[in-house]
C-alpha cells in the first residue's frame, strides 16, 4: 500500500521504538529519511550479522533513505535544518535534554517549519521519577511488572523474546502521528513514554489486580480467566494448543475426546467453575492429550470447531 506517498518523515530516532514506527509508515508509503551519528545507530552492532550488516538493524529499516549527519557541529545542523523544512513529521527519541543541546527540539524545530508534527518518544514521561532512567526492552519488562506474570510459578522472572513494548509504543506513534495529520493539528507535539504504553498495553493483567487485589500468578502458557486455554504435551513430547474459550468449546472438547461426563460435573460446567477447579481439569486433560501424536488431536479438534494449533519451532513458521 502505498497510501502516504506523499508523506516525508525525518527520522532522528535509533535502536527500535522510533525505527519500527518509521518502518511502518514507510511501509505505507512515506518517504523516510534515517540520520544517524558517525558512530551509527547501536543496533549496527547488534549480532548477528550477514555480510558484515547486522540481521537486528535490517530488521527494522527497512525501505529508509540514510544519510550520516553529526548534529554536535554547526554544519551539520544546517543540513537538518534544511531537512526539517521539506519533511512534515520529525521523530526522535533522544534522552532527556539531549535533542535541546543538539538544537533538534520541538520548540526549535517547529521555527523551521511551522507545520511540522514532531514525536518524541520516551522511555519515561517528562517530570516523573524516572524520567532520565534508561529505557531498554528488559527494563521496561521489569518495571511494568510483566516479568513477574510470564514464566512458571516458582521459577525464576522470564523475559518474553522480543521488545514487545518497543513495538507497541510504535505502533502508538504511528496513530498519534496519523491522527494529528488526519485533523490537520499542526505544528503538534506528541510525547509518548513506553512505560506508560508498556502498562496501558497489559490490559486486563494490572486491571484484575486493581478489581481483586491479587497479584497475578506466573502461569506458564496458561490464563489466569480461561481454562483450558494453554499448551498440552503429546505423547512424542510436542506442544499444542487447545484454546476452549467458552462453555460451548468446552462441551464440544469433551464430545470430541469422549469425555461427555465432564460436561455437566459441577466442578467444571462453567467456565467460572473450570477456572477455580483448573488444578483439578488440567492433569486429567494431560492424561489424556499425552496418549496420542498432536496431529491426530488437532485433527479431531478442529473437526469438532475447537481451536487449536501446534507450537511451532521457528524453522516450521
Amino acid at each position: 500500500m502505498q497510501l502516504l506517498r506523499n508523506l516525508r518523515i525525518l527520522d532522528l530516532s535509533h535502536t527500535l521504538a522510533g525505527p519500527f514506527a518509521t518502518m511502518i509508515l514507510s511501509d505505507l508509503g512515506a518517504e523516510v529519511i534515517k540520520v544517524e551519528s558517525p558512530i551509527g545507530d547501536e543496533t549496527r552492532s547488534w549480532a548477528p550479522h550477514i555480510n558484515g550488516e547486522s540481521a537486528y538493524f535490517m530488521s527494522i529499516n527497512r525501505g529508509k533513505k540514510s544519510i550520516v549527519i553529526n548534529l554536535k557541529r554547526h554544519e551539520g545542523r544546517e543540513i537538518l535544518y534544511e531537512l526539517v523544512r521539506k519533511c512534515d513529521v520529525v521523530i526522535e527519541n533522544f534522552r532527556p535534554g539531549v535533542p535541546e543541546k543538539l538544537g533538534v527540539d520541538y520548540n526549535t524545530l517547529v521555527k523551521y517549519n511551522p507545520r511540522i508534527v514532531y514525536c518524541s518518544i520516551k522511555g519515561f514521561k517528562t517530570g516523573s521519577v524516572y524520567s532520565n532512567k534508561p529505557a531498554y526492552d528488559i527494563i521496561l519488562q521489569a518495571l511494568s511488572g510483566l516479568m513477574t506474570t510470564t514464566g512458571e510459578e516458582g521459577r525464576p522472572p522470564v523475559r518474553v523474546s522480543f521488545a514487545l513494548f518497543d513495538v507497541f509504543t510504535a505502533m502508538m506513534a504511528v496513530i498519534n502521528i496519523l491522527v494529528a495529520l488526519y485533523t490537520n493539528t499542526r505544528p503538534c507535539y506528541i510525547e509518548l513514554p513506553m512505560y506508560d504504553v508498556s502498562v496501558f498495553s497489559m490490559c486486563y493483567i494490572p486491571m484484575i489486580y486493581l478489581l481483586t487485589g491479587r497479584k497475578p500468578k506466573r502461569m506458564g502458557s496458561a490464563h489466569p480467566s480461561i481454562v483450558p486455554y494453554q499448551a498440552f504435551r503429546d505423547r512424542n513430547g510436542k506442544y499444542f494448543i487447545v484454546a476452549a474459550a467458552n462453555d460451548r468449546l468446552w462441551q464440544a472438547l469433551c464430545k470430541a475426546l469422549g469425555l461427555e461426563h465432564l460436561i455437566n460435573d459441577p466442578r467444571f460446567k462453567t467456565n467460572k467453575d473450570r477456572v477455580k477447579n483448573r488444578n483439578l481439569l488440567i492433569p486429567l486433560l494431560e492424561e489424556v492429550f499425552k496418549k496420542k501424536p498432536r496431529e491426530y488431536w488437532i485433527k479431531i479438534l478442529e473437526e469438532a470447531g475447537v481451536p487449536s494449533a501446534p507450537v511451532y519451532e521457528l524453522d516450521e513458521v
